[in-house]
């Protein structure tokens, strides 16, 4: 595998959005790795420790309850206060260690309250990037009439989603958070998009409300009214014309400054939303007239952020947390427009491959949704970004030169206010709809600052810029290292005389010349060569339901083929890793795919007799049988959870009883200690030497069920016996007619 290549340094021009340094990174993934280790054995532990509690508490009599329960009570809060932490950083270990509702119905009344609940809910979906210094963090919330939960994914979390979207959630709620297993942007048991959020309007004028706000133990006013009038509908209108070729700008007005009923000691984006608004409303500002709201506000140390927006949203929200520059806001009005970051994509020695890649959140040094920033002034959005906005190739506006044959394609300078090609789009992935996007770009308009003396910027302008990204992605927008071997940051353009081939694709990219006039690039297609890939391996539920020891649980495993379109089709055998003495019993050893398809099969897991209560790993995996090195593992969860002993108890209203009278049988059943309530109960009442007759019931509240058994007037003197059975539990009794 390709070493991780990271930026040497922390460059200053890149201001707000600069990356952090190898050291850092590599040092992050050893402790998340071992924190992870410790975050799942912490998170069975307390589990496992609730349960046993549960059982001596069902176990214990009436006497000793009382001191069992103070035991539980104080089990169940730390594990509550443990898993609202980890819900935050790994919503799939919560998830793994999550009771079902029938197993949590079973403690004592007085603590369900404090155990996680399954949730499903139909709302507005809000998504939102926080934007630091260091990184980002991307935001999902679904908003109800009563309720805001925010979302966090275990896998695959949604990238082409704006807010606005009506969404049907499924998953596991610990106080106003809700853990979801995975989705993709698509329909699943757990994410299922309802109704798509309406498109932002990207054209003409955008009026917007910038709100200047302060605090009450912060009344401070870093900018005048004039400068952000400036900066916003000036500097940054200004931008926004130059990249969509005049057809897109920015009007408006500034509010305030208003000083808002909160301490800046806390960072409630949504307070600040909520007060700015009434109080730019009370100034006579009618909010029905703006698309787009900006608030503004000094240096608040509790955000941690630099920006913070909706993606897409009518109307949309933004938030500047003291760094007024056309930079931030050009950034944070581009997600508000419905556009994800532009990343930086690192291969090792490579330019591009399918897997072994890091990718940096704000890794375009050379786009504003990306890192570009010289004194608060960044560069043009790009291609893929552009497209996406319907400023490039779409309706009047500059092309995008598809390419499908072998040729000498001409750009003109991306910046020129022209209608000539801006960009060629040559696909990479027919099946994934991945394409190479390339730019010539040149020191113009807010380009203009790529003169000036900045390690790679001369590389940029002496040649062309590629990116790859897919049309079904809105967040695959990566800027691709054409000069791997050198320092991170120098050399990322394909310069003058340079090519680059991905023999997979069957594309090769060469620069044949390149000027202040624009760049021609000559295209190869030759059709790619066959290049194996790991297969993507899933395996569903993630999760059994916590089962007693001995269930036989069924497993579906999905294999997916990521060999290249060119390669012929592949066998792949599965493979499993169970705990010693488990059985597993596929339906199918192996799987013929083609590229780009999926199958499944199912593997049927049971625990042997012996097995305690516990979490236990039930492992997959899936080899390329003709190319053993290219093999995907996976795991779920088999919950061993045996249930407390269940007793059953009868007897009948009187010892003996007279022809003609009817008999009352009572059946008493216990789960521990506890009524076993709602258990379905069967009685057989047997009398001397004749037929037997069944009787059926369900338990109440206190887990007792009464029958009548109707004797004839000519019923058979003797013993009569009687059985009782519930729940895998049985008694018996006799009573005597005279």
């Amino acid at each position: 595998m390709d070493p991780i290549r990271f930026p040497k340094r922390c460059r200053t021009f890149v201001g707000p959005f600069c990356l952090v340094t190898f050291l850092l990174f590599s040092s992050a993934i050893i402790s998340s790795q071992a924190q992870t280790k410790n975050n799942r054995a912490a998170a069975e532990a307390l589990t496992s420790s609730l349960m046993s509690l549960n059982r001596q508490y069902q176990a214990a009599p009436p006497a000793a309850k009382s001191a069992v329960l103070l035991q539980l009570r104080s089990a169940v809060t730390k594990r509550q206060q443990f898993l609202n932490s980890l819900i935050q950083t790994n919503p799939g270990e919560v998830l793994r260690v999550a009771m079902p509702g029938a197993v949590a119905a079973t403690l004592p009344a007085v603590v369900q309250g404090a155990v996680e609940q399954e949730t499903d809910t139909l709302g507005e979906l809000e998504v939102m990037y926080e934007d630091r210094q260091t990184g980002a963090t991307l935001h999902h919330y679904v908003k109800t009439r009563s309720q805001r939960l925010e979302l966090k994914f275990a896998a695959n979390a949604p990238s082409n989603l704006l807010t606005g979207a009506t969404v049907h959630v499924h998953g596991t709620r610990i106080g106003d958070t809700l853990a979801l297993a995975c989705c993709t942007g698509g329909s699943t048991s757990t994410f299922q998009v309802v109704q798509a959020a309406p498109l932002p309007n990207t054209f003409g004028a955008q009026n917007t409300l910038v709100m200047l706000v302060n605090f009450q133990d912060n009344a401070s006013q870093p900018w005048t009214p004039q400068t952000a009038q400036s900066t916003v509908f000036s500097t940054a209108s200004n931008y926004w014309l130059e990249n969509s070729f005049q057809q897109t700008w920015l009007t408006g007005d500034v509010a305030g400054w208003y000083t808002l009923p909160i301490s800046s000691a806390t960072c409630s984006i949504n307070s600040i939303q909520t007060y700015a608004q009434q109080a730019a409303q009370s100034a006579g500002f009618a909010l029905s007239n703006y698309n787009h709201f900006v608030y503004m506000f000094p240096q608040v140390s509790a955000c941690g952020w630099l920006g913070y927006s909706y993606i897409g949203g009518i109307p949309s929200n933004s938030w500047v947390n003291g760094n007024l520059d056309q930079q931030v806001v050009s950034h944070e009005l581009g997600h508000a427009l419905g556009l994800y970051h532009s990343h930086g994509l690192s291969c090792g020695s490579s330019v591009y491959a399918s897997t072994g890649c890091t990718q940096y959140e704000y890794g375009d040094s050379y786009e504003t949704m990306g890192a570009s920033n010289f004194n608060g002034y960044s560069m043009d959005y790009n291609a893929f970004q552009k497209e996406r906005l319907g400023w490039l190739n779409y309706s009047a506006q500059p092309p995008i030169t598809s390419v499908s044959s072998s040729g000498s394609y001409i750009l003109a300078p991306y910046e020129t206010q022209d209608t000539n090609p801006k960009a060629l789009k040559i696909p990479q992935s027919n099946s994934s709809g991945t394409s190479y996007y390339v730019e010539s770009r040149q020191a113009i308009g807010f380009d203009g600052i790529l003169q000036n003396s900045v390690p790679g910027y001369s590389n940029v302008l002496n040649g062309v810029l590629v990116h790859i990204a897919s049309s079904s992605n809105a967040n695959s927008s990566d800027l691709l290292d054409m000069n791997p071997s050198a320092t991170w940051g120098t050399a990322m353009a394909l310069g003058l005389g340079q090519s680059y081939t991905d023999s997979a694709a069957g594309v090769t990219i060469a620069t044949t010349s390149v000027s202040s006039t624009g760049a021609t690039v000559q295209i190869t297609l030759t059709g790619g060569t066959c290049t194996p890939a790991n297969p993507t391996v899933t395996i569903s539920p993630s999760q059994s339901q916590w089962v007693a020891v001995g269930t036989s649980v069924t497993f579906t495993v999905t294999v997916a083929d990521n060999d290249s379109s060119t390669c012929s089709g592949a066998s792949f055998n599965l493979g499993d890793t169970l705990p010693s003495g488990w059985s597993g019993v596929w339906s199918g050893t192996s799987l013929g795919l083609s590229p780009g398809a999926s199958g499944s099969v199912t593997l049927q897991v049971t625990s042997p007799a012996a097995a305690a209560n516990g979490f236990y790993n039930v492992g997959v995996s899936a080899t390329n049988s003709a190319a053993p090195s290219y093999t995907t593992h996976a795991a779920a969860t088999y919950v061993v959870s045996n249930p407390a002993a269940i007793s059953v108890t009868v007897n009948t209203g009187q010892p003996s009883y007279t022809a003609g009278q009817t008999v009352t049988v009572n059946v008493s059943a216990l789960s521990g200690t506890t009524p076993d309530v709602g258990a379905s109960v069967a009685v057989t009442v047997a009398p001397p030497g004749g037929r037997a007759q069944t009787m059926t019931g369900t338990t109440g509240s206190n887990g007792m069920a009464s029958l009548s058994y109707k004797l004839s007037k000519r019923a058979a003197q003797g013993t009569y016996q009687v059985q009782a059975n519930t729940n895998n539990a049985s008694a018996s009794t006799t009573f005597t007619v005279q």
